[in-house]
């Protein structure tokens, strides 16, 4: 709960909720064991398999080198500190002589698995609740070793470290962290654990859900006025938007501005696009019905058409991809080792493992073919290499993974403008898999009744880091008749220890005849091209990229050839120097042939701020710039401008955008001319102003252009006019939004099928007022809203000291505070209650105008001690109670 009040001491319950920085967690050596490895060890993709497909992986022991002497604890694992024996005959770990219930972090090799229920016991004992305890150790144990634990524990609603003897786990309760250590499991018991897992994705901290109807509608007007002869043209108005009903989106974009045509001008609204869009999340697939924009690959072209469409797509529904292998890879390690993970002969990863199985699958590779060697040294020296190769098949698809595509409708026969459904119906598909140990591939097909065209993809992933990409078509026209056209490119990645190059040829051809659903002509002015790149990295300030590129064209059409190399040096951390030489020659630009250097100097201190002047002799070109982009946060100013004169002109521009609350504006302001000392011969100044209206689940708000998702945040009626702030960060008061006369706060910033942040405040609440976390943790779906209430009715917080005498508090002790005079229909749930060391407390989420019933625990959970009190119906937030002592009714 994020509450106004701060209570110093009520600290260290506090402390007993969250995990502690400073766990203790002591490993147990184990001696006179074998570490073994058990790795599918693949060879190329043209060897014969060693095993038949479902056998066990190959098992290769480490040479046992005897019983060893205990190996120091590692010096980043602290050692557990000593207590003093108490008169119980055990460490003193509770002071206070009586039981005391808390919530304690679980820790495990250093770091928190969760927090557990927990009783410090009058002789020192402690024990931890079965249920919690069981929930955490499940990503720790195996699945027979977490079965026969809860077996064992089934029966206990808390259990102590004796009850543990025979299970392979052992605990222990470090006083000075307020956590319980799992010291140790033991090797056969533990879960393989992931060593290179990928970011995941975490929906199980989701805290809401998107609203059941949101809708938002983006609005922009823009014009230019030019100076010269006062001529200015009607705004254009651009709309666009999306309504959200269920699991159905319907999105659309539209515009109101000038139309220009052969015969006349017209002002006029014209349709971009509108469809339905309906994910299935779960199996990575969307659907589409409207306006489509087909996704293509390989030899296929694009083609506007209306219709129904699926998409079947692992990356648009999961931000977190990786290049990762996915089989089964473990290490078995049963003695404490060093473990060093070599990738193409670099080291990528060396680690300090305890006994136990670990799985290396997720082993991040570069494209191409990647020599793995495995080096396991243990505690006594000895040393055992592993290898084994395995490449990644770059198209776009983790290994085993595969998508599709598919679009059915009637083709527009405008393009760039409001679509037109007056052509042929057509198809137009893909199908492409990535397989583990073989070359991926891919097909595809477009056709209607004019033209059909079959298209494929593979490559075959060489050593050392290299690849070959085949690609394909063929196609038949009523009209050009049969045609063809292939692609093969070669790639190489060179990975040097901390540097890297790397290599690129490709060559296309394309027969006369060649054609696509957007060219049923076959009208290609192209025969082939030839491209090749290289880049080489000397150092991690100087880097050189050298490309080349040949087009032999058809049909009268001449040559064009480009010879070029550029180098980059990084002077410090702002400053770069460029520069490069080129020769080229293109068909038809006479001015742009020939022998042509350039040089450059670029000052970037941060990610927002950028300024460059340049130099190219082929044109004579002088250029200076600066950008400083803006921020999504209230009051951002972006600006830059521009100045370049080349040849026999010259120009001038300067441009500004400001973020408001409920608005962005922008403006620029362009200058031409023949000569740097007469450039203003034309002028040009161009204004845009862009909004939102939002709408999710009855609450409305007016803010900046929505691309995705987003989130509505208004305050509870008992904040009266208090404003809600709504941003990334709250520091310095750069906020995105803020609620007030126009509505509810928008942030505008929400990306789907992403676990996300919402942070929020209530600008001066009332002391003791309780808004919430602060935070709200969701997942969006696609163009979704969601409506957040700011405040509760439960808002005061009551605090106190609870005192047997005038001089002894009651210390550390738990219990529950109930509402007693129950309304109908409202089933409420008892609030936690507890003192610190000098019998000071707080409780939250109290009703005003409400009596309370607080009541504490004794031994075995019984209630020992009781107090009732009334919260004042008039209280703003915070309500003092004073000194109480049990029995007491205030």
């Amino acid at each position: 709960m994020k509450t106004r009040v701060l209570l110093c001491s009520v600290a260290p319950m506090t402390m007993l909720s969250s995990a502690a920085d400073a766990q203790t967690s002591i490993p147990l050596w184990s001696a006179g064991l074998l570490a073994q490895v058990s790795i599918p060890l693949p060879k190329r993709p043209d060897a014969p398999p060693q095993t038949a497909p479902g056998s066990p992986p190959v098992t290769i022991p480490l040479p046992d080198t005897g019983p060893q002497d205990p190996k120091p604890a590692d010096p980043a694992t602290p050692a557990q500190p000593q207590y003093p024996v108490g008169p119980h005959g055990r460490p003193d770990i509770n002071p206070y002589d009586r039981d005391i219930e808390m919530t304690v972090p679980l820790t495990f090799q250093n770091r928190s698995l969760g927090d557990v229920p927990l009783i410090l016991t009058a002789d020192d004992r402690f024990q931890i609740e079965s249920e919690s305890f069981l929930s955490l150790m499940s990503p720790i144990l195996n699945e027979e070793a977490h079965g026969d634990l809860s077996s064992k524990l089934s029966a206990m609603p808390y259990f102590g470290p004796e009850d543990l003897e025979m299970t392979g786990v052992k605990l222990t309760y470090d006083p000075s962290s307020l956590a319980v250590v799992v010291v140790d499991v033991s090797p056969e018991q533990r879960a393989v654990e992931d060593l290179f897992a990928p970011p995941r994705d975490d929906t199980n901290d989701i805290t809401m859900d998107p609203a059941g109807f949101s809708a938002y509608l983006n609005l922009s007007a823009s014009g230019t006025y030019i100076w010269e002869g006062s001529q200015m043209d009607p705004p254009t108005i651009n709309f666009d938007g999306a309504v959200r009903v269920g699991p159905v989106v319907f999105e659309g974009d539209a515009q109101l501005g000038q139309s220009f045509g052969i015969g006349e001008d017209s002002y006029e609204f014209s349709r971009n696009y509108a469809r339905l869009v309906y994910d299935q999340p779960e199996q990575f697939r969307r659907w589409f019905l409207g306006d489509l924009d087909p996704e293509t690959r390989g030899q296929q072209s694009f083609v506007s058409m209306g219709g129904i469409g699926v998409v079947r797509q692992k990356r648009r529904f999961n931000s977190f991809r990786s290049a990762i292998l996915q089989s089964n890879r473990q290490l078995i390690i049963q003695r404490d080792s060093t473990v060093r993970f070599l990738r193409n002969g670099s080291l990528y990863r060396e680690l300090r493992l305890q006994p136990g199985s670990y799985d290396f699958s997720s082993l991040p590779l570069i494209a191409g073919s990647n020599d793995i060697d495995i080096q396991v040294i243990d505690n006594s020296g000895a040393i055992q290499n592993l290898s084994y190769q395995q490449y990644l098949d770059p198209i776009d698809l983790d290994p085993g993974d595969f998508e599709y595509g598919g679009y059915f409708g009637i083709q527009s026969e405008t393009f760039g403008r409001a679509p037109d459904y007056r052509g042929d119906a057509a198809f137009t598909g893909f199908f492409r898999k990535a397989f583990i140990n073989a070359p991926a591939v891919g097909i595809g097909l477009q056709a209607s009744k004019d033209v059909q065209t079959l298209t494929g993809q593979t490559q075959f992933v060489l050593g050392n880091g290299g690849r070959i990409l085949l690609d394909a078509g063929g196609s038949h026209s009523k009209i050009a008749g049969e045609g063809f056209a292939g692609g093969i490119s070669y790639e190489h990645f060179f990975d040097r220890s901390g540097l890297s190059d790397s290599f690129t040829l490709r060559a296309d051809y394309i027969s006369p005849q060649f054609a696509t659903l957007n060219n049923v002509e076959g009208i290609n002015t192209t025969a082939y091209s030839v491209s090749g790149q290289y880049t080489r990295q000397f150092s991690m300030k100087f880097l050189t990229t050298t490309t080349a590129t040949y087009l032999k064209g058809r049909d009268g059409r001449g040559d064009s050839y480009r010879l070029g190399t550029t180098g980059y040096y990084r002077l410090n951390r702002e400053w770069t120097f460029r520069a490069g030489v080129d020769y080229a020659k293109f068909s038809g630009l006479s001015n742009a042939n020939g022998f042509s250097v350039s040089i450059g100097l670029v000052f970037q201190p941060d990610y927002r701020r950028r300024a460059e002047a340049r130099y190219e002799s082929r044109n004579d070109l002088k250029e200076v710039s600066y950008n400083q982009s803006g921020l999504n946060q209230l009051n951002s100013l972006g600006f830059g401008a521009i100045v370049a004169h080349e040849n026999d002109s010259a120009r001038a521009q300067g441009y500004a955008a400001y973020a408001a609350n409920r608005f962005d504006a922008s403006v620029s302001h362009a200058s031409f001319g023949p000569s740097l000392s007469d450039f203003g011969a034309v002028n040009a100044t161009s204004v845009r102003v862009g909004t939102t209206l939002a709408f999710a689940d009855g609450m409305f708000g007016v803010g900046r252009r929505i691309n995705d998702s987003f989130m509505l945040l208004s305050a509870h009626e008992n904040l009266g006019d208090r404003a809600v702030v709504a941003g990334q960060s709250l520091a310095e008061n750069n906020y995105i939004s803020r609620s007030g006369a126009l509505g509810a706060a928008v942030n505008n910033f929400l990306g789907s099928y992403s676990t996300q942040s919402v942070q929020y405040d209530v600008e001066d609440p009332p002391t003791g007022y309780d808004v919430g976390s602060g935070v709200f943790r969701v997942y969006p779906s696609y163009k979704s809203g969601y409506a957040a209430r700011i405040g509760t009715d439960a808002f005061v917080t009551a605090m106190g000291t609870l005192m047997l005498t005038a001089d002894k508090p009651v210390s550390l002790i738990g219990g529950r505070t109930t509402l007693l005079d129950v309304e109908e229909g409202e089933n409420p749930q008892p609030l936690s209650f507890f003192t610190n060391s000098v019998g000071r407390f707080a409780i939250a989420n109290l009703l005003p105008g409400r009596r309370y019933l607080v009541e504490t625990y004794g031994p075995n959970g019984t209630i020992d001690k009781s107090f009732e009190f009334t919260v004042p119906a008039d209280t703003d937030g915070l309500v003092n109670l004073g000194i109480v002592k049990p029995g007491m009714k205030k």
